[in-house]
């Protein structure tokens, strides 16, 4: 549908739904005429601690954009959307974090009489991409290009470089990134958003059909044939306007840091990106420093709580 990213995917939500959803299934399907125009997956959360019922978006915490699936000319029934799910869901508070401007969560009206606020959530730092790779230097500093073929000159001395991409499996890439990903967050005293061993099961699932669906890219680095770096991305289809590519996580060796591998992955990602055609390349949620060496600007996406009559007294 227009609009939707690849955390909307089936092959993204339903893996997420059987390893890290927890709760009952609220799932909205908006028809007209016979034919689907719209898709609202949902589950009702019950919070440990004190008993709150949430409504919460298929996919919250591991994604990075939540929404529901709307076609454009479905618009105008999401009114009548917002009154059913409020007879349905029985919850006391619906909480819809990382909406995009204009999404359908977002522009969904509240029902009669329920109180609602709107703050601000994660930005995530964008990079307009050129048509060309030549035209690259036009968006990104001439310093962070330099740094870009010092670090790649520095990495080709160190031993034979062979990079890879999901063409050449997903597998053995997928658990050298859990390897990577741990080792380098560790370095922190800190597990990394995949400890998580459902987080980890959901990815497996995942990581097959999202490639059979070409949402999927990998840039996977060998030095001398071993993996030591590598970027999870996912991709818009191709005939989408402004196509974005998800940078969504990396990791790499801790010990090779001298070589800046995670530079070396953001510029392969981005030369490739330019090469396909992508209009942006989307570094997702957080305010890492290095995103905005490349020219990254902040995208903002906002947190949406609504409440019902009796819970706002």
């Amino acid at each position: 549908m227009p609009g939707a990213t690849p955390f909307q995917s089936p092959a993204w939500v339903m893996p997420w739904w059987r390893h890290v959803g927890q709760g009952a299934l609220l799932v909205l399907a908006l028809r007209a005429a016979g034919r689907l125009v719209g898709l609202f997956p949902f589950y009702r959360y019950t919070r440990p601690e004190d008993g709150a019922r949430l409504l919460f978006p298929l996919g919250i915490a591991t994604t990075d954009y939540l929404d529901a699936l709307v076609l454009p000319e479905a618009r105008p029934a999401l009114d009548a959307v917002g009154r059913h799910l409020a007879l349905c869901a029985d919850a006391d508070a619906w909480e819809w974090p990382q909406l995009r401007g204009g999404s359908p969560l977002l522009t969904l009206p509240a029902p009669d009489g329920w109180r609602e606020t709107v703050t601000a959530a994660d930005p995530c730092p964008c990079l307009v991409l050129p048509g060309t790779p030549e035209a690259l230097p036009t968006l990104v500093s001439a310093k962070t290009l330099r740094d870009l073929r010092t670090v790649r000159r520095r990495a080709e001395q160190a031993g034979t470089l062979r990079w890879e991409t999901e063409a050449d499996g997903i597998a053995a890439p997928f658990e050298a990134l859990l390897r990577l990903h741990a080792a380098r967050w560790a370095t922190r005293g800190e597990g990394g958003v995949l400890a998580d061993p459902a987080v980890q099961e959901m990815h497996r699932e995942a990581l097959p059909a999202l490639h059979r669906a070409g949402l999927l890219r990998f840039h996977v680095l060998r030095l001398d044939g071993e993996i030591v770096a590598v970027l999870y991305a996912l991709a818009d289809l191709p005939g989408r306007d402004a196509r974005r590519l998800y940078l969504y996580l990396s990791g790499f060796d801790p010990a090779l840091e001298r070589l800046s591998p995670g530079m070396l992955l953001v510029g392969r990602a981005v030369e490739a990106a330019i090469a396909e055609g992508f209009a942006v390349a989307d570094f997702l949620r957080g305010r890492e420093r290095y995103k905005y060496f490349w020219g990254a600007e902040d995208q903002p996406t906002f947190r949406r709580q609504l409440m019902p009559p009796c819970a706002a007294c």
